[in-house]
């Protein structure tokens, strides 16, 4: 039997596949990302059931006898006569077997690769499908009798945060986007020299990184409706931030501002609004000092005079 049909070369495509599914998730390519991940739920259940029994993966056909023959290894075939089952069949045939259960975001999952579903404009509901794809493998991978981190490598705790149903579905995204943040960088240096990345890691941020938007105030006085300065440490390459006050309150004579988001300019962390930094906080910790001040920190800006920190 053709090597490229056994259990083992179905796993190793299964684990290309996902790697390449958490790396376009990674860069928000989210279609993308749905496309490499139902193929590596294709080729992991097909791993299952060739694992159970070689003919489990033959797709029915008019050569169906031959083609199960062939599994079996008792009979030659062309190699565009070899047909296995797809996604959806072979999800059908662990279910028949107890392996899986019925789950509709696996189905929707798979109907985006397929193309018989679409994601919304923004993609959307295909960001959304780490927890079904990484809930998915977690079940196949068990009776393979494979390890976790064996197959997810570098993104195993990202993945173990996407299916942690103690944690809110905001919390579990913002660990993977730390994780993804990282491999990027990882990425960004590989194969460079050692002192090129930690020269980046210790430049100063660029503060000014943005345009300001500008409110019109008293006096025909125009102040910035946000603030950039810098940051503490970045939580996944630990490069230094910037950090970035929107304004909250405005008033007759000063304007007040709060922590509003972070950016990383070197790994290209983005988080942003009052809940993600929240959750944030709730991530590194509270004995970390530097994020310790996205919660008491704000500006008062007096209407013509410098700004003050509180």
């Amino acid at each position: 039997m053709n090597d490229s049909l056994s259990s083992e070369s179905f796993l190793r495509g299964a684990k290309k596949a996902a790697h390449r599914a958490m790396d376009e998730h990674g860069r928000r390519e989210y279609d993308e990302f749905a496309l490499q991940a139902g193929v590596a739920v294709e080729k992991l259940a097909k791993a299952v059931l060739a694992a159970k029994n070689p003919v489990y993966v033959a797709e029915i056909r008019n050569n169906s006898a031959d083609m199960v023959m062939y599994l079996g290894g008792h009979v030659q075939l062309d190699e565009e006569k070899v047909r296995t089952v797809g996604a959806t069949e072979a999800i059908k045939r662990l279910q028949k077997i107890g392996v899986l259960q019925k789950d509709p975001q696996l189905d929707l999952l798979i109907d985006m690769r397929n193309g018989a579903a679409h994601a919304s404009p923004d993609s959307a509901l295909a960001k959304g499908m780490i927890s079904p794809l990484a809930r998915t493998i977690e079940t196949l991978l068990d009776h393979l009798r494979m390890e976790l981190d064996t197959f997810w490598d570098r993104w195993t705790e990202a993945v173990k945060a996407a299916v942690n149903v103690r944690q809110s579905e905001l919390h579990r995204d913002i660990q993977i986007r730390i994780a993804q943040a990282r491999h990027a960088f990882d990425d960004r240096f590989k194969g460079l020299p050692s002192d090129l990345k930690k020269h980046a890691m210790s430049l100063d941020a660029h503060v000014v990184t943005a345009p300001f938007d500008y409110v019109e105030e008293i006096d025909g006085k125009f102040y910035p409706s946000s603030i950039i300065t810098t940051g503490g440490p970045c939580p996944s390459c630990t490069a230094e931030t910037v950090l970035l006050f929107g304004m909250v309150d405005r008033m007759k004579y000063h304007i007040q501002y709060a922590p509003d988001g972070i950016a990383c300019n070197v790994c290209g962390l983005r988080l942003s609004g009052v809940d993600e930094l929240a959750a944030l906080r709730e991530i590194v910790g509270p004995t970390n000092e530097a994020y310790d001040r996205l919660q008491t920190t704000s500006f008062h800006t007096v209407l013509g005079n410098s700004s003050d920190t509180d």
